[in-house]
């Protein structure tokens, strides 16, 4: 079934006009009008808090779309509204040391306009970031149990302070051969800065096949291997949760099929034995 797309009083409201075209990728149902990105607002509070922090942020050798607004609002009739940055995707074979001096430069931006974070919607990946950083009681079932009893064993205190960070950076960097790389889709949560490259370590090489060195790329940072035992915990722990919850043969049971958790743990086995060095 086709997402519905923006009605016409939601395009105008944000200045906008012509035909909205679905994009595909991501998470479904967002769609292109002109020079902007419509996306279904999940969250209004969220939504327009990220908005408002976005506006704020100083770029720093990367771009940021920034949003769209209808008088002073960000949130129109559950849409919000981006502007259209140049530049692609390149995640299998990515630029990733360059990925990780954008995440450095990021979270520095980012640290710079921190404020409270509201609190976030009740998802899979609030639940399994909260048990990475034992916040709430952390359970799993599936074919990773060993694993993340392992990791859950070799927890320590993490001592760094936290401020605002961008949980899902691999996946929203767009790269462009004239221009500084552009961070797209905010994902926050409030975590040690150097959390934000930890995931996007852990996401490059488990998720796209990136060089497991790239882990060594920042192994001089305090309490490196803290930041990603949690990051790779997090994001095993998501696929846990999604294969108990997913219905099979639902939207997103192709990405959480058991098969699919099963070569996620097998690219995670080099940072599982650089934990373990």
């Amino acid at each position: 079934m086709e997402p519905r797309p923006p009605s016409r009083a939601v395009l105008s409201a944000f200045g906008l006009s012509g035909e909205p075209v679905l994009l595909t990728g991501g998470q479904g149902g967002t769609f292109t009008a002109g020079d902007a990105v419509l996306k279904p607002s999940t969250d209004a509070v969220l939504d327009e808090w990220t908005a408002r922090l976005t506006t704020d942020l100083t770029p720093d050798g990367f771009r940021v779309a920034r949003p769209l607004a209808a008088g002073t609002a960000h949130v129109v009739d559950g849409w919000t509204a981006w502007e259209r940055v140049a530049g692609e995707h390149r995640l299998h074979g990515g630029p990733w040391r360059e990925a990780l001096a954008v995440a450095g430069r990021f979270s520095a931006a980012l640290r710079a306009v921190d404020r409270p974070l509201p609190e976030l919607p009740d998802t899979v990946w609030k639940r399994a970031d909260r048990m990475a950083w034992d916040e709430i009681p952390a359970a799993w079932w599936g074919p990773g149990t060993e694993v993340l009893d392992r990791l859950q064993a070799r927890k320590r205190p993490v001592a760094a302070a936290e401020q605002l960070v961008h949980g899902d950076l691999a996946g929203n960097l767009l790269w462009h051969p004239a221009l500084p790389p552009a961070v797209i889709d905010l994902t926050p949560y409030r975590r040690p800065a150097g959390y934000a490259s930890a995931l996007l370590v852990v996401d490059a090489v488990v998720g796209y096949g990136a060089d497991p060195d790239l882990v060594d790329e920042v192994a001089d940072r305090a309490e490196w291997d803290q930041l990603v035992l949690r990051a790779l915990l997090f994001r095993l722990i998501t696929d846990d949760l999604f294969l108990r919850e997913l219905a099979p043969g639902g939207p997103a049971s192709e990405r959480w099929g058991e098969r699919d958790v099963r070569r996620r743990m097998a690219c995670a086995r080099p940072l599982l034995t650089w934990l373990d060095g």
